[in-house]
This record gives structure tokens, C-alpha cells and sequence, in this order.
């Protein structure tokens, strides 16, 4: 068991220096002064996020951008709060050309429908997807049209950061981003993007229609992001980029409950199985391995008490490991590094894993007030 649990352990140090080379590779990029010629399409759908949408409306006015270039396509999902009028009372008297449109009801996935809806009316070639509980940069439309010029992409991932507090449910979602966003960045620098986020998300409108948009996984409730990122590998493999600047960093707000940090990850690991890339499946698989192993290290201890330092070594090693990638990301989004919950984290972060891919197996979740099933299509 012990020898199982560090060819495991080995398995997962290689993958971790692997994105950690991948990140490197991503350079830094700055804001190259071009001129400002692209036009963005922003698509934000929204389902009762009256205590969020100010934020996300302070910034898009903040925008250090022609009004002319952009257009911002709200599309209410069915709300019941006043998320609406909201909106309509705050940017009615302002230059951002905006519309807002309502999503189609009882579709298997809401997000998506939504999407595609406001592409269908989007004037603009290039479409950028960002939810209503975000805030964005004033230079976000600035340095996307920079890197759009300089490296013509058709689809352009960029990072996401949350705004929290000093509690240990804020300060652990942070820390679980930052791995994310760092596995993101890694694994577009080795040339196998494994991962995008729809809260920060760019594309050219004729690409998505290329690629059919989101038909063949209409019935899976999550996956606007992926999915979509999957697609255009397929057919643009070349013409796909990482923004990697701070400028491009859209920030978003943790959930608050446990309850709902466990229903967001069962959400996203729902759509693990029907994802295309085995490179994806395979680091999903050891993340859920090295995680048995580390939840099983009281037990291996207690067992073999003449072996405790070995186990212990287990443990050791893992932190380290997961220290080497969160090192990119903390340089990247120059944060203070959250050391006690990060100790904490060590067993409760396991402890979720395995409960939400547990969980997953099942499909069946409640977000955002809706029960979603699972599909066997």
C-alpha cells in the first residue's frame, strides 16, 4: 500500500513540474499600444444577482475603451429579483450600447442557451463571456485587442482571481482557484490547454459557428467553457492563446456556504466524463488518486507505526509539490500567500475532492435555486 501510495505521489510531482514548466513557457504580456480597432460583443447572463451586478456595472463604466468598439448583451435567465431593472436604472443614462434579452425557458442547460441566444444577436466578430457576479479591468477590452492584433487568435482563454476575505470558506476557494488558474496557464504553455473559464473568455463569433457552437453538449447542464475550448482545438488547434497579464484579469466572488462550494464542484466535475481530451481525464484521475492517498495517511500511519516518518514523508512532499504551482500564481496575481489556510487545507481540500467526484457520479446537483440530473445522452 505504501509503495502504491508513492508511485502515486511520483505520478503527481511529474505532472505539477510539468504545468510549472508549461506556465513558464506563457510569456507575460504587456500592453503593446495598437491601435483600437476590434469590436467586442460582451455576453453576461444573470439569474437573481441584484447583490452583484452593481459591482460588474461600476467596472464595464470604468472601461477604458470607445463605446463605440463594444457592446454589452445582458440576458436574464429567469430571474425574480429586480436584477433587471437594475441594470436598466443604472446604464439608461450612460454611452454603453446594451441590451437585454431573456433566455428561453426550461432549457437542460440555461448557461449555454443563453449564450448562444445573445450570439445570435451580437453585432460584434468578437464575443467575450463574463458573469454577473465579476468585475473587470479597466484596460480588459484594451489588452485583449492588443494581443488580438499582435498574435490573431480565434479564441483567447484569461485569468480569473477572486476578491475575499480573511475567512477559511473564502480563503480555501481562493487557494482552489489559483491551482486552477496555474493548471490553465501550464497546460496552454505545453501546447494541451486542458482548461478554460467562461467568467473571462474570448472568441471570434465565425469560429464559434464553425465549430456548430454548442451543439452535442446542449444536454449537459456546464461546460459553456470547456466544451467550447475542446471545439476549437479540434479545428483551430493553432490559433488558440492564454492572455497572461494582469490587465486581462476579470474577479469574482466566492460562494458562501459549504453546501454550495460543494454543489459549484460537483457542477464542474459532472462534465468530466464526456469531456474529449484523456490527457484531462487522466490528470482528473490522478488528482482523485493522490488525494485517496493523502486522506488515507492516519490510517497507514496508525497501521505501520514503524513507518510513520515514511507517511509522513508522503504528506511532505505533496505540500511542497502543491507549494511549486501556487508559487506561479501568487507571483501572478501578486497576493499575499494565505499560510494557515493553506495548512488547514492539506486534509480538508482532499476531503472535498473525494466527496464531490463521489458526488458526481450521481450528475445530480442544485445551482443557482435549480436542480439539475443527470443526462445519458
Amino acid at each position: 500500500m505504501i509503495e502504491a501510495a508513492f508511485v502515486i505521489l511520483a505520478l503527481y510531482i511529474c505532472s505539477i513540474v510539468l504545468f510549472y514548466i508549461g506556465h513558464k513557457r506563457v510569456s507575460y504580456f504587456l500592453v503593446a499600444n495598437h491601435a483600437t480597432t476590434i469590436k467586442f460583443s460582451i455576453i453576461v447572463p444573470f439569474r437573481n444577482e441584484i447583490e452583484n451586478l452593481p459591482r460588474l456595472l461600476e467596472s464595464l463604466q470604468l472601461l477604458k475603451y470607445p463605446p463605440s468598439h463594444f457592446e454589452v448583451i445582458f440576458v436574464n435567465d429567469a430571474s425574480t429579483d429586480v436584477s433587471e431593472e437594475h441594470i436598466l436604472e443604472v446604464l439608461k443614462h450612460t454611452t454603453i450600447n446594451f441590451q437585454i434579452l431573456q433566455n428561453t425557458p426550461n432549457q437542460t442547460s440555461p448557461k449555454k442557451a443563453a449564450i448562444a441566444l445573445a450570439i445570435a444577436t451580437a453585432k460584434h466578430p468578437w464575443i467575450i463571456t463574463t458573469d454577473a457576479d465579476c468585475s473587470v479591468h479597466h484596460n480588459w477590452l484594451q489588452i485583449l485587442n492588443d494581443f488580438i492584433l499582435k498574435n490573431n487568435p480565434i479564441c483567447v482563454a484569461m485569468p480569473v482571481d477572486y476578491s475575499v476575505t480573511n475567512s477559511f470558506l473564502q480563503r480555501y476557494q481562493q487557494l482552489d482557484n489559483w491551482s486552477l488558474q496555474a493548471v490553465t496557464a501550464g497546460s496552454f504553455g505545453l501546447g494541451n490547454m486542458l482548461l478554460s473559464n467562461g467568467a473571462n473568455f474570448a472568441y471570434a463569433k465565425e469560429a464559434f459557428k464553425r465549430v456548430n457552437g454548442f451543439e452535442d453538449n446542449l444536454h449537459i447542464a456546464s461546460g459553456d467553457d470547456i466544451f467550447l475550448l475542446e471545439k476549437f482545438k479540434e479545428l483551430f488547434p493553432k490559433k488558440i492563446g492564454y492572455l497572461k497579464s494582469r490587465n486581462a484579469v476579470v474577479t469574482t466572488k466566492p460562494v458562501d456556504s459549504w453546501k454550495q462550494v460543494i454543489s459549484q464542484r460537483v457542477r464542474w466535475a459532472s462534465k468530466t466524463t464526456k469531456q474529449k481530451n484523456v490527457l484531462s481525464k487522466l490528470v482528473g484521475i490522478l488528482v482523485f488518486a493522490i488525494n485517496i492517498v493523502v486522506i488515507s495517511t492516519p490510517v497507514l500511519a496508525f497501521w505501520h507505526p514503524d513507518k510513520v516518518i515514511i507517511v509522513s514523508a508522503i504528506v511532505v512532499f505533496k505540500i511542497f509539490t502543491d507549494l511549486l504551482l501556487l508559487r506561479k500564481s501568487l507571483q501572478f496575481f501578486k497576493k499575499p500567500f494565505p499560510l494557515f489556510s493553506f495548512l488547514i487545507s492539506v486534509y480538508v481540500y482532499p476531503v472535498i475532492t473525494v466527496w464531490v467526484v463521489v458526488s458526481s457520479f450521481s450528475g445530480n446537483y442544485v445551482w443557482k435555486g435549480r436542480s439539475f440530473k443527470k443526462q445519458q445522452k
